[in-house]
């Protein structure tokens, strides 16, 4: 019962998956003349000496049609309740032979002695149902392929748009909180008028929302030199800090005014990079500074530092770029109200000494004496 294909050897026919006609028929000779009919036109063809051989075919190979012998229909349909379209070989295709087709279910009924043609008549009849359903199927099988593509690639958009707006969300949440500590110190130092007062509430406020940290405000001076302002120690040695901040007075403010922005480094190879007469005093540190300018002119630096075991957390630039500006224009005000009654030309930096008490200069309170 082996496969008799076409001649077509090809090796796009060898690849493609055969499908066959089924040839079942007791007379081995009427079998072979069937097969080598229907293999002339094209079909690649299966034969079956029994109903037992063909159910048989019919379960390993893809049978698209079948040419049938009458008396071996009935055992046949017993054992495969569906079948592909079937064309009965009858001994005499009269009225009585229709209908014997019609009660077994057959698509058609021929002479055991008819033409080729007619026979492959049969046959191409039979199996434009199954052909239709086969490329139907194909046609549905591409469209899954299609839409399986579609799918993935919808999913990865879609992951992508989650991932974009998580970030855009994350985003959207750091600016409302930037603007709401931005509002708070705005409130905070707004009533500070005195400088002193100014520079604790700043870094009071700056430790509150940054943590535990080393800190400096550097004031500069109308001649180019800068001084210390104030400063909190929160881990170095009490002997040490003052001369340490002393030396960072002498070359930190001045590269702070050189960024121009809020800086960060996180490593002892950025510091070492960035602030270059910083580096021995506190390499084992991470640092973030800035200057806050107002109108063109730096009226103060402040730097922060401390271990690098605790880093600095990841908003801290963002909030100190919007406070830094509200720092200077705070500064502002302050020179600005002291020297409300000196022409503009006449005014001091923030960081030049005091004038001797009764002068009509900077600083009207006493209670200014000492910045730090």
């Amino acid at each position: 019962m082996a496969p008799r294909k076409t001649k077509d050897n090809s090796s796009e026919a060898k690849s493609r998956d055969a499908r066959f006609v089924l040839v079942a028929h007791p007379s081995k000779s009427r079998r072979e003349a069937i097969m080598n009919v229907l293999c002339a036109r094209g079909h690649s063809c299966i034969g079956a000496p029994s109903a037992a051989a063909a159910g048989e075919a019919l379960t390993t190979h893809v049978v698209l049609a079948a040419v049938v012998a009458e008396v071996m229909i009935p055992a046949l349909r017993h054992q495969h309740e569906s079948l592909p379209g079937v064309v009965m070989l009858s001994p005499k295709a009269d009225f009585a032979a229709a209908k014997r087709a019609l009660s077994l279910g057959v698509c058609d009924v021929v002479d055991e002695r008819c033409e080729e043609d007619e026979l492959t008549a049969a046959i191409d009849k039979a199996l434009k149902p199954t052909i239709k359903a086969t490329s139907r199927e194909e046609r549905l099988e591409k469209l899954c392929k299609r839409l399986n593509e579609s799918r993935r690639t919808l999913s990865k958009e879609l992951n992508r748009l989650c991932a974009d707006m998580t970030s855009a969300y994350s985003e959207l949440a750091q600016q409302i909180d930037t603007v709401a500590i931005a509002g708070e110190f705005t409130g905070l130092i707004r009533q500070e008028l005195e400088l002193e007062s100014l520079m604790r509430t700043s870094l009071e406020f700056l430790l509150a929302k940054l943590g535990s940290t080393n800190a400096a405000l550097f004031l500069p001076s109308s001649t180019g030199d800068w001084s210390l302002g104030a400063y909190v120690n929160y881990d170095r040695s009490k002997d040490s800090a003052e001369t340490m901040l002393d030396h960072l007075a002498d070359t930190v403010p001045q590269r702070l005014e050189e960024f121009g922005q809020t800086v960060r480094f996180d490593t002892q190879t950025e510091v070492a990079a960035n602030l270059p007469g910083a580096s021995d005093w506190i390499e084992d540190c991470a640092v973030v500074g800035f200057s806050a300018v107002h109108e063109g002119e730096t009226l103060a630096s402040v730097m922060l530092f401390r271990d690098r075991s605790t880093p600095f957390p990841e908003h801290t630039k963002a909030t100190l770029d919007a406070l830094s500006k509200i720092l200077a224009s705070q500064f502002a005000r302050v020179i600005r109200v002291h020297h409300r009654h000196l022409p503009k030309e006449q005014w001091a930096s923030p960081g030049d000494p005091l004038p001797p008490k009764g002068d009509e200069g900077f600083y009207e309170s006493g209670d200014d004496d000492d910045l730090l």
